[in-house]
């Protein structure tokens, strides 16, 4: 009987063993496909939320309906609010073209996120505007013309190189007026957005800069 018992621990035992190392790379995998899934639900947050509901944690952009400073704007919120639309647009456009001129994988790639982010963002800032009674710019206007002409001339590796060099100078620019709003700015509604937009252009720069780096 003892025996019968202790084979049957072991049996147990083995199968238990067995199940744990069977279950550990499904959990490996698991958390590897929550890493590069990553930054698609960040932005599949930005698509589906609106705005006063949550879209990362510990943050919430305010309801512009529901705020106290609907229709008084200052040349400083009108002034980031023009800026913000017009990198949006910048964006949008210039890698609309990196999809019809480049055939670099990285290039084409990197091209897509910059749609689908500013095309997120610009719709979450349309919404704050309407409410504010403002109307964004539907113009990329002129301080970032120069770059879409000049893409638009080149081809092949030229415009590749031309077009990430853009990215980077871009979003270096886009950058600073976000954390310039968040310095100065008092307009509840446009610190939230500049609070959830910031750290997605911070990481388009740095993707940029990195295959800027690139030989």
């Amino acid at each position: 009987m003892l025996n019968h018992t202790k084979g049957f621990k072991t049996i147990i035992g083995s199968f238990l063993g067995v199940a744990a190392f069977i279950s550990l790379p499904g959990l490996a995998q698991a958390n590897l496909n929550s890493v590069n899934n990553t930054s698609n639900q960040y932005i599949l947050a930005q698509n589906t939320s609106t705005p006063g509901s949550p879209t990362s944690p510990g943050t919430s952009t305010p309801n512009p309906s529901s705020t106290d400073s609907n229709t008084s704007v200052t040349t400083l919120d009108t002034d980031f609010m023009t800026k913000a639309a017009q990198s949006d647009l910048t964006e949008i456009q210039t890698s609309q073209l990196a999809l019809r001129k480049s055939r670099n994988k990285a290039v084409r790639s990197y091209a897509r996120q910059m749609i689908q982010h500013h095309t997120a963002s610009s719709k979450k800032l349309a919404a704050i505007a309407k409410a504010k009674n403002f109307t964004l710019p539907k113009d990329i206007g002129p301080d970032n013309k120069a770059l879409l002409t000049k893409l638009q001339s080149l081809s092949g590796n030229n415009f590749n190189q031309a077009y990430m060099q853009g990215q980077t100078l871009a979003h270096q620019k886009t950058l600073a007026e976000y954390q310039r709003y968040l310095q100065q700015g008092q307009d509840q509604d446009l610190i939230g957005f500049a609070n959830q937009i910031s750290p997605l252009v911070a990481q388009h720069l740095q993707m940029a800069q990195k295959m800027t780096a690139r030989p």
